[in-house]
């Protein structure tokens, strides 16, 4: 495939969509998205870089703009959160897909479905992916149809039950389906399996089952994230447990609503394995990972640097659950300069100490030496910081000049734990200071951790956002207009 031809993806504010565009753009492909509500996609920084069609995949003025000119569309689209009647919606869209794909003069679909055997037992969710394949078959253009089960990646919304599930739940009560055996595939090796099938021209009107290298029970998955992350997990078998009531804990507990784990969890029913391994054939450049080192890789990505951008709106503070992490931040805008700000923020911790509430730093960092930890230890130099520098408990992890500021904890804690600041201009010579706190439990009790603290957390970094514009407008006022 040539890289000036345009390619269309769909599901973008979605795991796998998300994931794609950067390996699409990578390789030099020129990239259309279709998205519903594109302020949801705000910080991406790959946004700049593709064409936006914002509508609707029900909607065939929309889908007919987004396929004009396309050599091959994506649809990596699910409805399971649009309600009850997601399977009709998932239906209706697939055919509106396949007509616009047809009438546009697009050459190729590349399908990511759901992994079953049709002559098993299967939930609901899984037989609706199924046939979503069977319609955009009955269009004009050819489809590259894949089939995978859970797929392992930090954000994914089955490893993030699987992560939220183990953490939380030292015992874990499953219905005799968690036995079941399944597949699991590495977010690597899903994008390779995209991206390879533009290339491979033998793939087209093909369906391939595709999955990582081990077979493995529900339970082993989360025994097997347990032993990783070292800890102990019980898990028991209830033969008369409905998968309702695991899918309610599971709303409960997890991030995931409960009208996406209920179809999730309904597809334990059957096994979900490879039966017809043709993707090794056709793509024998594809290694599958090990289940292990995909969890590895997933975990290794537990730092905010793999986030993204948290906050792109007006909101004055937030608080959010992402991949691992707590998250909770304050933004203030007011009148001042980038250089003041990004000032007042690197002398934290210096001779004015932490600007607020002072004696709580200290006292933290006093239990800290009591449990073996380093302790509030103050800084070096006072002029100025560096990449790697001690800062009180914190050690200075990256520095934007005039821009951004990340701390890494180095407390004893249940858990890890960050401070960022980002300093945003905008045109009308206001500035917006944003800080963010990420902390990531580790096991039930990094949770309690962050629950019971919670309130003392809040009101120190909100009283702390506020010192440190404080700060800046006085190094302004004392310094003056640093563009002069």
């Amino acid at each position: 495939m040539a890289p000036d031809e345009l390619i269309l993806v769909t599901g973008v504010t979605g795991y796998v969509g998300g994931c794609l565009i950067p390996r699409l753009l990578e390789k030099g492909h020129r990239v259309r998205i279709l998205v519903r509500n594109p302020i949801r996609l705000s910080g991406r920084p790959w946004l700049p870089k593709v064409e936006v069609v914002d509508g609707d995949l029900l909607s065939p003025g929309s889908l007919d703009r987004a396929m004009k000119g396309v050599s091959t569309a994506y649809y990596l689209v699910h409805n399971m959160s649009s309600g009850r009647d997601y399977i009709d919606q998932e239906y209706d869209a697939a055919r509106k897909f396949a007509e616009a794909a047809g009438k546009g003069g697009a050459g190729h679909i590349i399908y990511l479905g759901g992994l079953a055997d049709p002559d098993e037992e299967m939930g609901l969710h899984l037989r609706s992916r199924l046939h979503t394949g069977d319609i955009l078959r009955q269009g004009s253009v050819p489809v590259t149809e894949f089939r995978s089960c859970m797929i392992i990646g930090s954000g994914s919304i089955s490893f993030e039950m699987i992560r939220y599930l183990t953490e939380k739940l030292p015992i874990l009560m499953g219905p005799r389906l968690i036995n079941n055996k399944t597949q699991p595939i590495a977010i690597a090796n899903v994008l390779e399996y995209l991206l390879s099938a533009l290339e491979n021209g033998s793939s087209r009107g093909k369906i391939y089952e595709i999955g990582g290298k081990n077979v493995v029970s529900y339970a082993e998955t989360i025994s097997t994230y347990a032993r990783l992350r070292g800890l102990k997990r019980s898990i028991i078998v209830s033969p008369w447990m409905p998968v309702k009531l695991m899918a309610s804990i599971a709303g409960m507990i997890t991030p995931v609503p409960v009208s996406i784990t209920g179809p999730l969890l309904d597809g334990m029913r059957g096994n979900t394995v490879v039966c017809v391994d043709s993707a090794r054939r056709d793509f024998p450049q594809i290694q599958p990972i090990d289940f292990q080192t995909s969890v590895l890789d997933a975990l290794h990505r537990l730092s905010p640097a793999h986030l993204g951008i948290i906050l792109e709106n007006s909101a004055s503070s937030f608080r959010i659950r992402r991949e691992g992490f707590f998250i909770e931040g304050q933004q203030l805008r007011f009148q001042g300069q980038p250089e003041a700000a990004y000032r007042a923020i690197t002398g934290l911790g210096g001779k004015s100490g932490w600007m607020y509430l002072n004696w709580l730093w200290k006292f933290r960092g006093f239990l800290d030496k009591l449990v073996g930890g380093p302790g509030l230890r103050g800084r070096r130099f006072e002029a100025a910081l560096v990449e790697g520098e001690i800062l009180g408990f914190y050690r200075v992890e990256v520095l934007e000049l005039n821009q951004r500021m990340r701390i890494k904890a180095e407390l004893k804690a249940p858990g890890l734990g960050w401070m960022e600041w980002r300093i945003k201009a905008h045109d009308d010579g206001d500035l917006t200071i944003s800080q963010i706190a990420y902390f990531a439990p580790h096991g039930l009790i990094g949770f309690l951790y962050w629950y019971i603290l919670h309130p003392v957390h809040h009101l120190v970094f909100t009283g702390l956002i506020k010192a440190i514009v404080r700060q800046a407008r006085k190094i302004q006022k004392r310094y003056g207009n640093y563009s002069e």
